[in-house]
């Protein structure tokens, strides 16, 4: 095929494909536009996870007649003048790219009204198509309103998410500007449902009312400001880490990135006290503008650092110096093992009479001779056992006709507990708390609930939602024997709103993060009749080799396996 020019409409959606990804992609363009203009509050709606419709309204200064039809032509911008601007830039955007790469793959409405003029404009133009403005009425400011995203690109929406995913991210478009700019108030409407609502308030408080109160009380206050750099937020507590990564959030002069330089140094920070744990940390750095480039991708998610080594140490050091100054110090935590008593009530069982040889546990055996494929459930099974031994309170080992099993005891309580919640006949049933309990639910939290409330009543979850983002939880499915009702909520809003792809079943991805969260814990100690309860329970099921993810629950050690790892075979 012969070189030829790209006509405008390609070149244009080319373009837009590199600013414009998806529905919040578009939210945050013109979310920073608002912050360019100097706006006070600004409102977002969004329907149908912002591909039926996204208007984003503010209270900012305004265009002029002359910059509103400017303002959707390519590489228009008020921000620079010149290529060395962009060293210096400390707008959010100056590429002149935004508004012509959405009106390329949207129907675009701008009304706009500027400071001392008495009417405003309204600008339309439908996906490529010409634009038109005329004379119109309006409050002074900038509304944007974007119709019918990427319905000319229909290829470009197969690769989206469903509704609910992408309402989840444009939500953390906007809760990651309010996080930054403190001192403008925010709304979010979806589906004419209010999630975040913040209004102007100082950084400690608008970082409070952002994270919620349970997270906020776990951090402790970050400032350092040596000289050209300044690092302030909030940092997780030694001794309040998290089993999964939550709540991670930096900030370069203002602008939210994704940089490993700076999460390696917050790591290193915490030295052994993570023990394969992860804090949260809502890190704001600033520098000289031409200490780094923002200029490295169109969306401005990355940046280059003039020289990353000094932000590391700068970073870790800062960190460093709040736990101490707090009393907080990186540390380790030894664990030892405790062995399950005996059914006969003779004291602990030693460990000692189980170890192999050279300091290797019969765990060991998975590397050769393991097996984690079911063999028929009859043999499998264990017997007429006379005693149970607990493996640092993780692993249940059991006796068989054919060799040893090895129980993961959480994964086995999730096969249970998954099973039981899915195959209840008769209409869900809850078991009613003595003291209910009353969440705050977070902004992006409470999207999630809103859409699944439906799912966890007929699962037997007793909720009920009091104006705003609070919840009260009444009861819990029958199921379960204990558990922080507040903890295994939250958890399983964070699974199902982290999620990008929904099965097929909603009933099924509550079940599956309900087991998860509401299982026996790694660690927990089990005595005799406990393990008794759940293997018995566990062989009741359909699949009790499995845990609900598809890992092994039961691995099988046949006295084959043994014997050829004692050299007798």
């Amino acid at each position: 095929m012969a070189i030829i020019k790209l006509p405008r409409e390609v070149v244009d959606k080319i373009a837009a494909g590199e600013v414009v990804e998806r529905p919040a992609s578009v939210v945050k363009e013109l979310v920073e536009n608002s912050l360019d203009a100097g706006a006070g509050f600004i409102e977002v709606e969004i329907r149908g996870g912002g591909l039926e419709m996204i208007r984003v309204s503010d209270d900012g200064r305004g265009m002029e007649p002359e910059d509103l039809r400017l303002s959707v032509h390519p590489h228009a911008t008020s921000k620079i003048g010149r290529y060395e601007d962009i060293l210096e830039a400390v707008s959010y955007g100056f590429r002149g790219e935004a508004l012509p790469s959405i009106a390329s793959v949207s129907r675009l409405t701008i009304t706009s009204r500027a400071a001392g003029r008495v009417e405003g404009r309204t600008l339309k133009c439908g996906a490529g198509q010409e634009c038109r403005d005329t004379e119109t009425s309006a409050a002074p400011g900038t509304t944007v309103e974007v119709e019918g995203l990427f319905a000319n690109v229909p290829a470009r929406r197969k690769f989206l998410r469903s509704a609910l995913t992408e309402s989840r991210r444009c939500l953390d478009e906007v809760f990651h500007q309010a996080l930054a700019n403190p001192g403008v108030g925010f709304r979010l409407v979806n589906e004419a449902r209010v999630p975040l609502e913040l209004l102007p308030a100082e950084p400690l408080e608008r970082w409070r009312q952002a994270l919620g109160d349970e997270l906020f009380q776990t951090m402790l206050p970050v400032e350092a400001r040596p000289g050209d750099l300044a690092l302030s937020g909030l940092a997780s507590l030694t001794s309040r880490l998290w089993p999964r990564r939550r709540e991670q959030h930096v900030f370069v002069n203002g602008r939210r990135v994704h940089h490993r330089i700076v999460q390696s140094a917050v790591y290193r920070a915490y030295g052994p006290s993570l023990e394969g744990r992860h804090p949260a940390f809502l890190l704001f750095l600033t520098m000289p503008a031409r200490w780094v480039d923002v200029n490295v991708h169109p969306a401005k998610r990355e940046v280059r650092f003039r020289d990353d080594e000094l932000v590391f140490r700068f970073v870790r050091s800062s960190l460093e110096g709040s736990f101490f100054g707090k009393g907080e110090s990186p540390r380790g935590m030894v664990t030892g093992f405790h062995p399950a008593e005996s059914a006969q009530g003779s004291g602990p069982v030693s460990w000692q009479e189980l170890t192999v040889s050279e300091q290797r546990s019969i765990f060991d055996l998975a590397a050769s001779g393991g097996s984690a494929v079911p063999p028929p459930v009859d043999e499998g099974r264990p017997a007429t056992l006379v005693q149970y031994w607990q493996v640092h309170n993780r692993y249940i080992l059991a006796s068989i006709k054919t060799g040893i099993i090895m129980v993961d005891q959480h994964a086995a309580h999730e096969r249970i507990l998954y099973e039981e919640l899915l195959g209840r006949t008769g209409g869900p049933r809850s078991q009613q708390m003595m003291f209910p309990a009353t969440v705050e639910l977070t902004a992006s939290e409470a999207v999630v609930f809103a859409e699944y409330l439906e799912v966890f009543s007929s699962l037997g979850f007793d909720l009920k939602q009091f104006g705003g983002r609070t919840v009260v939880i009444e009861g819990l499915p029958a199921t379960t024997a204990e558990a922080d009702a507040e903890a295994v909520i939250r958890k399983m809003l964070g699974d199902l709103g982290a999620s990008y792809q929904p099965g097929p079943d909603p009933r099924e991805r509550v079940a599956r993060s309900f087991a998860c969260h509401a299982a026996i814990k790694a660690g927990q100690p089990l005595g005799q009749e406990e393990m008794n309860r759940l293997i018995d329970r566990l062989f009741a099921t359909s699949t009790p080799y499995l845990d609900p993810h598809g890992r092994p629950a039961v691995i099988k050690f046949t006295l084959d396996d043994l014997g050829r790892r004692f050299g007798r075979v």
